[in-house]
Protein backbone atom coordinates (compact mmCIF):
# COMPACT_ATOMS: atom_id res chain seq x y z
CA UNK A 1 0.00 0.00 0.00
CA UNK A 2 2.86 2.37 0.83
CA UNK A 3 4.60 1.74 -2.48
CA UNK A 4 1.37 2.37 -4.39
CA UNK A 5 0.90 5.69 -2.60
CA UNK A 6 4.49 6.73 -3.24
CA UNK A 7 4.21 5.72 -6.88
CA UNK A 8 1.00 7.69 -7.29
CA UNK A 9 2.56 10.74 -5.66
CA UNK A 10 5.60 10.55 -7.93
CA UNK A 11 3.35 10.22 -10.96
CA UNK A 12 1.29 13.23 -9.88
CA UNK A 13 4.43 15.30 -9.38
CA UNK A 14 5.67 14.34 -12.84
CA UNK A 15 2.36 15.26 -14.46
CA UNK A 16 2.16 18.63 -12.68
CA UNK A 17 5.80 19.42 -13.44
CA UNK A 18 5.23 18.62 -17.13
CA UNK A 19 2.18 20.88 -17.22
CA UNK A 20 4.14 23.63 -15.51
CA UNK A 21 7.00 23.30 -17.99
CA UNK A 22 4.66 23.39 -21.00
CA UNK A 23 2.71 26.41 -19.82
CA UNK A 24 5.66 28.66 -19.00
CA UNK A 25 7.90 30.57 -21.35
CA UNK A 26 11.52 29.66 -21.98
CA UNK A 27 12.73 32.77 -20.14
CA UNK A 28 10.86 31.75 -16.99
CA UNK A 29 12.19 28.20 -17.15
CA UNK A 30 15.76 29.43 -17.65
CA UNK A 31 15.36 31.78 -14.70
CA UNK A 32 14.17 28.93 -12.46
CA UNK A 33 17.08 26.76 -13.56
CA UNK A 34 19.56 29.53 -12.78
CA UNK A 35 17.99 30.15 -9.38
CA UNK A 36 18.05 26.42 -8.64
CA UNK A 37 21.70 26.22 -9.65
CA UNK A 38 22.52 29.14 -7.37
CA UNK A 39 20.69 27.52 -4.46
CA UNK A 40 22.47 24.23 -5.14
CA UNK A 41 25.90 25.86 -5.17
CA UNK A 42 25.13 27.72 -1.94
CA UNK A 43 24.01 24.55 -0.19
CA UNK A 44 26.92 22.51 -1.58
CA UNK A 45 29.48 24.87 -0.07
CA UNK A 46 27.68 25.80 3.17
CA UNK A 47 26.34 22.40 4.26
CA UNK A 48 29.79 20.85 5.01
CA UNK A 49 30.67 23.84 7.22
CA UNK A 50 27.44 23.64 9.17
CA UNK A 51 27.30 19.88 9.56
CA UNK A 52 28.54 18.54 12.89
CA UNK A 53 31.67 16.46 12.95
CA UNK A 54 32.88 17.65 9.55
CA UNK A 55 35.98 19.77 9.07
CA UNK A 56 35.42 23.33 8.00
CA UNK A 57 37.96 22.84 5.22
CA UNK A 58 36.16 19.88 3.63
CA UNK A 59 35.13 20.17 -0.02
CA UNK A 60 31.67 21.03 -1.33
CA UNK A 61 28.90 18.44 -1.13
CA UNK A 62 28.15 18.20 -4.84
CA UNK A 63 25.49 15.53 -4.43
CA UNK A 64 23.51 17.59 -1.93
CA UNK A 65 23.90 20.66 -4.12
CA UNK A 66 22.56 18.83 -7.18
CA UNK A 67 19.61 17.47 -5.21
CA UNK A 68 18.83 20.96 -3.91
CA UNK A 69 18.90 22.44 -7.41
CA UNK A 70 16.68 19.66 -8.79
CA UNK A 71 14.23 19.99 -5.89
CA UNK A 72 14.00 23.76 -6.37
CA UNK A 73 13.27 23.54 -10.09
CA UNK A 74 10.80 20.67 -9.57
CA UNK A 75 8.96 22.61 -6.88
CA UNK A 76 8.63 25.63 -9.17
CA UNK A 77 7.28 23.46 -11.99
CA UNK A 78 4.82 21.66 -9.71
CA UNK A 79 3.48 24.96 -8.33
CA UNK A 80 3.13 26.27 -11.88
CA UNK A 81 1.25 23.10 -12.84
CA UNK A 82 -1.06 23.47 -9.86
CA UNK A 83 -1.77 27.10 -10.72
CA UNK A 84 -2.66 26.08 -14.25
CA UNK A 85 -4.91 23.16 -13.32
CA UNK A 86 -6.66 24.12 -10.08
CA UNK A 87 -6.09 27.86 -9.68
CA UNK A 88 -4.40 30.06 -7.11
CA UNK A 89 -6.78 29.50 -4.18
CA UNK A 90 -6.54 25.72 -4.17
CA UNK A 91 -2.78 25.89 -4.74
CA UNK A 92 -2.32 28.18 -1.73
CA UNK A 93 -4.46 25.88 0.43
CA UNK A 94 -2.45 22.82 -0.65
CA UNK A 95 0.83 24.59 0.13
CA UNK A 96 -0.40 25.56 3.61
CA UNK A 97 -1.49 21.99 4.30
CA UNK A 98 1.88 20.72 3.09
CA UNK A 99 3.80 23.07 5.40
CA UNK A 100 1.60 22.27 8.40
CA UNK A 101 1.89 18.53 7.75
CA UNK A 102 5.67 18.78 7.46
CA UNK A 103 5.96 20.67 10.75
CA UNK A 104 3.72 18.13 12.47
CA UNK A 105 5.79 15.22 11.17
CA UNK A 106 9.01 16.88 12.32
CA UNK A 107 7.54 17.42 15.78
CA UNK A 108 6.46 13.78 16.06
CA UNK A 109 9.93 12.59 15.10
CA UNK A 110 11.60 14.75 17.74
CA UNK A 111 12.78 12.50 20.62
CA UNK A 112 11.09 13.16 23.94
CA UNK A 113 13.45 14.45 26.66
CA UNK A 114 14.31 11.91 29.30
CA UNK A 115 13.16 12.43 32.85
CA UNK A 116 16.75 12.88 34.04
CA UNK A 117 17.58 15.63 31.57
CA UNK A 118 17.15 19.29 32.30
CA UNK A 119 15.95 22.13 30.09
CA UNK A 120 18.06 22.99 27.02
CA UNK A 121 21.23 24.87 27.84
CA UNK A 122 21.08 23.95 31.55
CA UNK A 123 23.76 21.61 32.87
CA UNK A 124 22.31 19.15 35.36
CA UNK A 125 24.84 18.78 38.17
CA UNK A 126 26.10 15.35 38.98
CA UNK A 127 25.72 14.43 42.64
CA UNK A 128 28.88 13.53 44.50
CA UNK A 129 29.93 9.95 44.08
CA UNK A 130 28.84 7.96 47.10
CA UNK A 131 31.68 6.47 49.11
CA UNK A 132 32.73 5.97 52.69
CA UNK A 133 33.46 9.36 54.23
CA UNK A 134 35.54 7.64 56.89
CA UNK A 135 38.25 7.03 54.28
CA UNK A 136 38.58 10.74 53.47
CA UNK A 137 41.25 12.94 55.01
CA UNK A 138 39.95 15.76 57.20
CA UNK A 139 41.01 18.47 54.77
CA UNK A 140 39.41 16.54 51.92
CA UNK A 141 36.28 16.17 54.03
CA UNK A 142 36.11 19.93 54.64
CA UNK A 143 36.61 20.66 50.94
CA UNK A 144 33.90 18.16 50.01
CA UNK A 145 31.53 19.84 52.48
CA UNK A 146 32.11 23.24 50.83
CA UNK A 147 31.68 21.82 47.31
CA UNK A 148 28.45 20.12 48.30
CA UNK A 149 26.96 23.51 49.15
CA UNK A 150 27.13 24.57 45.49
CA UNK A 151 25.83 21.19 44.35
CA UNK A 152 22.90 21.63 46.72
CA UNK A 153 22.09 24.98 45.12
CA UNK A 154 22.22 23.48 41.62
CA UNK A 155 20.28 20.29 42.39
CA UNK A 156 16.84 21.89 42.55
CA UNK A 157 14.91 18.72 43.36
CA UNK A 158 14.47 15.02 42.85
CA UNK A 159 16.87 12.19 43.65
CA UNK A 160 19.96 14.35 43.07
CA UNK A 161 18.85 16.85 45.72
CA UNK A 162 18.10 14.12 48.25
CA UNK A 163 21.46 12.49 47.61
CA UNK A 164 23.35 15.76 48.18
CA UNK A 165 21.42 16.42 51.41
CA UNK A 166 22.21 12.94 52.70
CA UNK A 167 25.85 13.29 51.69
CA UNK A 168 26.17 16.59 53.56
CA UNK A 169 24.73 14.96 56.65
CA UNK A 170 27.34 12.21 56.36
CA UNK A 171 30.08 14.86 56.22
CA UNK A 172 28.75 16.53 59.36
CA UNK A 173 28.48 13.25 61.24
CA UNK A 174 32.04 12.30 60.33
CA UNK A 175 33.43 15.72 61.33
CA UNK A 176 31.69 15.50 64.68
CA UNK A 177 32.96 11.97 65.22
CA UNK A 178 36.57 12.95 64.52
CA UNK A 179 36.70 16.19 66.48
CA UNK A 180 33.59 16.94 68.51
CA UNK A 181 35.09 19.92 70.33
CA UNK A 182 36.30 21.53 67.11
CA UNK A 183 32.99 20.74 65.44
CA UNK A 184 31.10 22.49 68.27
CA UNK A 185 33.43 25.50 68.09
CA UNK A 186 32.56 25.79 64.42
CA UNK A 187 28.83 25.62 65.19
CA UNK A 188 29.15 28.19 67.98
CA UNK A 189 30.90 30.59 65.60
CA UNK A 190 27.71 30.75 63.54
CA UNK A 191 28.63 28.14 60.96
CA UNK A 192 27.02 28.77 57.59
CA UNK A 193 25.97 26.18 55.04
CA UNK A 194 29.02 26.78 52.86
CA UNK A 195 31.61 27.83 55.44
CA UNK A 196 34.86 25.97 56.14
CA UNK A 197 34.97 24.05 59.43
CA UNK A 198 38.69 23.33 58.98
CA UNK A 199 40.14 26.26 60.98
CA UNK A 200 38.13 25.17 64.06
CA UNK A 201 39.33 21.57 64.04
CA UNK A 202 42.30 20.45 66.09
CA UNK A 203 43.17 17.65 63.65
CA UNK A 204 43.36 18.29 59.91
CA UNK A 205 45.11 15.17 58.74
Amino acid sequence: MGRVAVGGLVGLVCVLATIGALTRTADVLIGWILLGAGAGILVAFCAPRLARGRAAASGPDLRLGALTAAAFVTACLVVAGLLTTVGGGVTAALLVLLVVGGLGAARRRRPAPSAASGPPGVVVPHPPKPGPVADMATEELCAAWRRSYFLLALASGGPAHRLVVQRRQDFLDELERRDRSGFLRWLDSGAEAGSDPGPYLTTRS
